[in-house]
């Protein structure tokens, strides 16, 4: 190979693994305290939805989870069902569990309602909590991390 065919080549390279780069996604698993990566990975997979993504990388990763397609129950020893409910008072409560953000969105969809198109950059999986006062529902998907509960976050 010539020498300027060879310069050509490394640089036709160069901007192919660039390109590739591009079209992974970031996988994330946040620790629910400290907000922290608990796991990271780079998927090059096509997948055609969010709920096959996260069962396929979480099969691989060595997390203990409970959850399927639908969505994520338990990972590690976060709480489920009754335990995952705090009673603040008799108007005020908080209710637990895993939510999901893509590209710093938070889809009001069932992972496998969300379908990926390969430009997504990031999915980030955090434990999250909802909160309710007096018969409404005021917000969804708070980061526990951010509010880090005595029951969830003992010290």
């Amino acid at each position: 190979m010539q020498k300027t065919n060879k310069g050509r080549f490394l640089v036709a390279l160069f901007f192919s693994l660039i390109s590739l780069s591009n079209l992974a996604t970031t996988f994330e698993v946040e620790d629910p305290c400290s907000g922290k990566a608990l796991f990271l990975k780079k998927s090059f997979g096509r997948f055609d939805n969010l709920g096959a993504m996260t069962v396929s990388i979480l099969d691989e990763s060595g997390l203990e989870y409970v959850g399927n397609e639908l969505g994520i129950h338990k990972i590690g020893e976060t709480p489920v069902g009754d335990d995952a409910l705090e009673i603040i008072n008799r108007l005020e409560m908080r209710s637990y569990g895993w939510c999901y953000s893509v590209d710093g969105n938070v889809p009001e969809v069932l992972p496998p309602q969300f379908k990926l198109t390969g430009k997504e950059k990031r999915v980030v999986w955090y434990f999250g909590y909802a909160y309710y006062r007096a018969g409404e529902w005021l917000s969804q998907c708070q980061k526990v991390s951010e509010l880090q509960p005595a029951f969830i976050c003992a010290q």
